[in-house]
């Protein structure tokens, strides 16, 4: 075990404004730096976060820790970093961070200097931000923590992966400590056949303890090609393993978000994906899971790509179960690319509503949600990242909605726009431009033609199916005009049109021959 005692940290005061009803809101925070929210909590009228951060100039990896009202607005924010890498362990399930009544408890990854493999650290702060100690725990080989809970009243349980001394084993690491950061019991499971990536834990209501982690069948890589394997694990409260289950299997890697959760009959939830054809498309679906590890039923969403995945679920007081997630998004012909996707459903499965939102203002063009929890008015806190895919600059993202998934009063299925500055839904949910023809030769003009009378696009911007920019042309107001489009392989491309401003005003799918 090793211990980091002397950090370099930052607190910034902000104002506090009058604390009023909660209205849905849209709030690109800037805390410093590339963002992204990955835990939240709710304490006392204010909103807890964990962020992971990296600033300019040198963009190494720091955490951040901060607070807003329930409004939205920053009241502190606190860096902890020791100039080499202080870094939240993992960005999903909604897991880095935990609060009692009077402190605030983190866990990550750490390079204490240079050269050397990351420990996993435990950070202890105040309410109001004030780092009171970091310590490290490892060993001499690379070492992350991902999670922290209370296992009780005066206990905190951490899970992670831990390396050993053999090059590419690893363990599921889990640590329970006090409040001090003592070590009260240490364990390791599974690593038997390959590489272990610990993925979410819960607590359960018997005080047992399951996690959910992914398996590779080989101890060198864990590419495509490799047998793997998603893993359940379940201990009781003093760490001793009672079973181990296997719930599923797969060829592709996938993203990294698997989630667990208890149900209210005692079964448990987890999101997964599943590849369909040869391996090359996921999708998302959540498994229910007995109290022995059998799988008992499988619930497939119905839209297949390789940007939509399930990052968080929780319950709701009404019993119900929100998953938070990324989807990859059309609206008819028009292409939104990865935009943030909440659903509703019961503890039986059946799905009560599903919705997409995108935050398309100060050039962001893509929002992806990473964490959230219902607030105590009822509604739902989330937290992720927005992004200007061109510069390529990601800003913590906190959106706000009501308990039906509302952002705008009595809102519908699908895509809804949201605006950090305006309230009211913008009028370009309804198509101004045309493309044609559709599919276009490779190296041919695309003819671009306005709908209304008067045409507001300033740019038009090539995109991949991957969201890199390929290239930009300037428009005029004619109602016609050409758009070149490049010597690029076959495939699908978007063209995204915007306003001088650089905010999105339209995305055209262009199919290339």
């Amino acid at each position: 075990m090793k211990y980091l005692w002397f950090i370099l940290f930052g607190l910034t005061l902000m104002p506090s404004s009058l604390i009023f009803g909660q209205a849905p809101f849209s709030k690109a925070l800037y805390l410093g730096g590339v963002e992204s929210i990955s835990s939240i909590r709710e304490k006392d009228s204010t909103y807890l976060l964990s962020v992971l951060t990296a600033p300019p100039p040198s963009y190494t990896y720091v955490h951040k820790s901060a607070s807003t009202n329930i409004d939205g607005n920053v009241l502190w924010q606190s860096s902890t970093t020791n100039n080499y890498l202080v870094s939240v362990g993992i960005e999903t399930g909604n897991q880095g961070m935990v609060v009692n009544d009077s402190s605030l408890f983190f866990v990550g990854s750490i390079i204490e200097e240079s050269g050397v493999y990351p420990d996993g650290f435990l950070l202890k702060q105040s309410l109001n931000g004030d780092s009171l100690w970091l310590k490290s725990f490892g060993s001499n080989y690379e070492d992350h923590l991902f999670g922290i809970d209370l296992l009780n009243d005066s206990t905190l349980i951490v899970h992670g992966d831990h390396g050993t001394f053999s090059s590419g084993e690893e363990k599921v690491w889990v640590m329970a400590l006090d409040f001090e950061g003592n070590i009260l019991w240490e364990r390791f499971y599974a690593g038997d056949y390959g590489l272990i990536r610990s993925r979410d834990f819960e607590v359960l209501e018997n005080g047992n303890v399951v996690i959910v982690y992914r398996e590779c069948l080989s101890y060198q890589s864990c590419g495509s090609g490799v047998d793997k394997r998603l893993r359940l694990l379940c201990i009781d409260p003093e760490g001793n393993e009672l079973w181990t289950s296997t719930i599923g299997e797969y060829y592709l890697s996938g993203a990294p978000t698997e989630n667990v959760i208890e149900l209210d009959n005692g079964q448990l939830l987890v999101s997964f994906f599943r590849e369909i054809g040869q391996g090359v498309r996921r999708a998302p679906v959540l498994l229910w899971v007995s109290q022995e590890g059998e799988v008992l039923q499988q619930y497939d969403f119905e839209f297949v790509s390789l940007g939509n995945y399930i990052t968080d679920l929780f319950q709701t007081e009404t019993g119900n179960i929100i998953g938070v997630g990324d989807s990859n998004t059309y609206v008819g012909e028009d292409f939104y690319g990865g935009v943030g996707w909440v659903f509703s459903m019961t503890q039986e499965g059946v799905l009560n509503w599903e919705r997409m939102y995108l935050d398309n203002t100060e050039g962001f063009h893509l929002g992806q949600l990473r964490c959230g929890l219902e607030t105590e008015d009822g509604g739902l806190i989330l937290g992720g990242y927005v992004e200007d895919t061109v510069a390529l600059y990601s800003v913590a993202w906190l959106l706000k909605l009501d308990s039906a998934g509302c952002y705008h009063p009595n809102c519908e299925e699908g895509l809804q726009f949201v605006d950090v500055e305006e309230v009211a839904a913008p009028t370009s949910s309804v198509s101004a431009y045309r493309a044609y023809p559709n599919p276009v030769s490779s190296g041919e003009a695309l003819q671009l033609e306005a709908l209304v009378d008067t045409p507001q696009a300033a740019r038009a911007q090539w995109l991949d199916a991957y969201g890199r920019h390929l290239a930009e042309h300037a428009l005029d107001s004619l109602p016609l005009q050409n758009i070149p489009v490049g010597d690029w392989p076959p495939g699908v491309y978007f063209l995204r049109l915007m306003e001088e401003s650089g905010r999105a005003l339209q995305v055209l799918r262009v199919l290339v021959e």
